[in-house]
């Protein structure tokens, strides 16, 4: 089991900013996030969490972050985000390619990036 990477993190954190209302037990919940699983997909990224059975519920439609997306070194138009719930927790959390770009080579854990409210029409490098 393992913590959450800055991307990983920082797309959490404007997902959840989305939506205010429910910060409260979602932030909870976000305290006791644990990394389950990885996967590169070669289309963007799956990251499969848990959160501690304690932390409280969230009544909120999934996917959340539909206006969340995330220019990466490397990506001309980076990734969409989208955090799925199961149960009222957060459980995945996907990182997909807006372009169809091939994600294979790159290292999520270690990649530049940047936050954005828009897909980028030619992103190129972040750093």
């Amino acid at each position: 089991m393992t913590q959450l990477t800055e991307l990983e993190r920082a797309a959490i954190d404007a997902i959840l900013a989305e939506k205010p209302d429910y910060l409260g037990p979602l932030s909870e919940q976000l305290q006791s996030v644990v990394v389950e699983k990885r996967e590169n997909t070669g289309g963007g990224f799956f990251t499969t969490i848990s959160v501690s059975p304690l932390a409280p519920a969230a009544i909120v439609s999934s996917p959340l972050g539909l206006n969340v997306y995330v220019g990466v070194d490397g990506m001309d138009y980076g990734l969409g985000m989208l955090l799925f719930f199961e149960h009222g927790r957060m459980s995945l959390l996907e990182g997909y390619s807006v372009g169809g770009e091939d994600t294979s080579a790159i290292e999520f854990g270690r990649v530049a990036f940047a936050i954005t409210a828009a897909p980028a029409t030619s992103r190129g490098n972040v750093s």
